[in-house]
């Protein structure tokens, strides 16, 4: 059986009505939990659907300890059509659930015992029980990922700190930075005096291509309008 934040997590067994069921149980009460699981599968093979029998199988095989099978057992238990048994099931599969750690689940499992039964009192106080583990586990969590962050800063840190030449390319980039925010930026004023000038100067060299453009055409026109012929000179 164990214990969590000092309190025992109680199994409910409910008596199964006739035939062989008072022997499975007087077994299971005198902590012979292999033999009641015996007895609960000669019953089980001679009445497969009976919901009792499941809950009392389930209720033997958590006593030893082989939980995973117990849980196949409280779920065969649950279509009982009687509400206590039904909700018995729900809480005793909580209980194992709580017991392998499955926090979540379990909580769900209490909920819906409760459901069934709201004076359930083992229920609720399993049910906080539940949810104060599984909110230090988060916590714990959370705990663990950010100390992992932090180491994984500090390493980064401490790998660029190793790295050659790395301490003085940060301040030489620093250096080319205030270099130039501290030049001093052109005045809009300014800026526009200097694009007039360009432009102006712009249209002078194209006004000169113009002019030596058309001394040459008129040059052309009077060579072959006056009847001359240019010899070559040789």
């Amino acid at each position: 059986m164990k214990h969590l934040f000092g309190y025992t997590l109680l199994i409910m067994l409910l008596g199964l009505p006739a035939l062989a069921g008072d022997e499975a149980q007087r077994l299971y009460d005198s902590a012979q939990y292999e033999n009641a699981i015996r007895k609960y599968d000669r019953i089980l093979s001679e009445h497969p659907d009976w919901e009792e029998a499941h809950f009392g199988r389930g209720a033997a095989l958590y006593k030893a300890e082989q939980i995973n099978e117990a849980m196949r057992e409280f779920e065969l238990a649950i279509p009982s059509k009687n509400p206590r048994q039904k909700s018995a099931a729900f809480y005793n599969l909580g209980n194992a659930l709580l017991k392998s750690q499955r926090l979540e689940e379990s909580l769900r499992f209490y909920k819906r015992a409760l459901e069934l039964n709201s004076r359930d009192y083992d229920a609720k106080h399993n049910f906080e029980l539940a949810r104060q583990m599984l909110q230090q586990e988060q916590e714990q969590q959370q705990q663990n990922q950010d100390q992992q962050n932090q180491e994984q800063q500090e390493q980064q840190q401490q790998q660029q700190q190793n790295q050659p030449g790395q301490q003085n390319q940060q301040p030489e980039q620093k250096q080319e930075q205030q270099k130039q925010e501290s030049q001093p930026q052109q005045q809009p004023q300014q800026q526009k005096r200097e694009q007039e000038k360009s432009q102006k100067e712009a249209a002078q060299v194209l006004d000169a291509l113009k002019d030596t453009e058309k001394k040459m055409m008129q040059e052309r026109m009077k060579t072959k309008y006056s009847g001359m012929k240019k010899e070559k000179d040789w």
